[in-house]
């Protein structure tokens, strides 16, 4: 493990760098694990490395979800912990099991607090992430759930380097705040274009490039993709 793999991490200056490798930890993160749960105070820093990756999740008091973001190893999560600030609302659950290296929250708020050039890099990342918990909340209200799942698949990508992703039915129910029958409407519709196969757990991509296309796509024709009862 090496942390300057990570993506943030990497965009440090050397001395910076230093100073950060001397407060992390290695860390193996499996999928499911929760990092974070809304109302903590304090908490850990995780720069994830290869395959992990950790979803932002915001639940409603009856335990439904939607995922609001995606980070894997362009970045870290925890960093509001850096920056003397709590979990706020933020579940952050881990979709893809993986490495990263963890720092306690308050003793990174303290080396940041005097290193400048490291807070406009954390600054910066939290800037370009905000952007895309932007898209998915518009795409929420805009796109129908074949264009979500296929955005969240795409991103799932992205963040992992991955064409096969160990995915649920029920785990992507969850990110999307839909249920599971829609989610496997759109599997279907998705496979039927050829864009994906998947079995029980696992979803493996097949047209990268359709699918990026299929997640730019408005809400479909009335009567398309409901959200249904029922299970796979």
């Amino acid at each position: 493990m090496n942390l300057l793999h990570n993506g943030l991490v990497a965009q440090l200056p050397p001395a910076d760098q230093v100073l950060l490798l001397r407060q992390c930890a290695p860390v193996e993160l499996r999928a499911g694990d929760i990092l974070s749960a809304p109302g903590a105070a304090s908490g850990h820093v995780y720069f994830l490395l290869g395959g992990a990756s950790v979803a932002l999740v915001v639940r409603n008091g009856s335990g439904s979800g939607l995922a609001v973001g995606l980070a894997g190893q362009e970045g870290a999560v925890g960093l509001q912990f850096a920056l003397g600030l709590g979990a706020g609302h933020f579940t952050l659950l881990v979709q893809s099991s993986g490495k990263a290296f963890r720092a306690d929250g308050a003793v990174l708020q303290r080396l940041s607090d005097r290193r400048l050039g490291m807070v406009r890099v954390f600054a910066a990342y939290l800037w370009v992430f905000s952007q895309e918990v932007a898209e998915l909340a518009a795409a929420a209200q805009a796109q129908d759930i074949q264009a979500r799942l296929a955005r969240w698949i795409v991103l799932s990508q992205a963040r992992t380097q991955q064409t096969e992703l160990h995915l649920t039915h029920a785990h992507l129910a969850d990110m999307l705040g839909v249920r599971r029958a829609g989610v496997t409407l759109a599997a279907n519709n998705l496979k039927g274009m050829g864009l994906v196969d998947y079995r029980r757990g696992c979803i493996q991509i097949l047209n990268l490039a359709g699918l990026a296309t299929a997640a730019q796509a408005r809400q479909s024709a009335p009567g398309a993709l409901p959200e249904a009862d029922g299970d796979e």
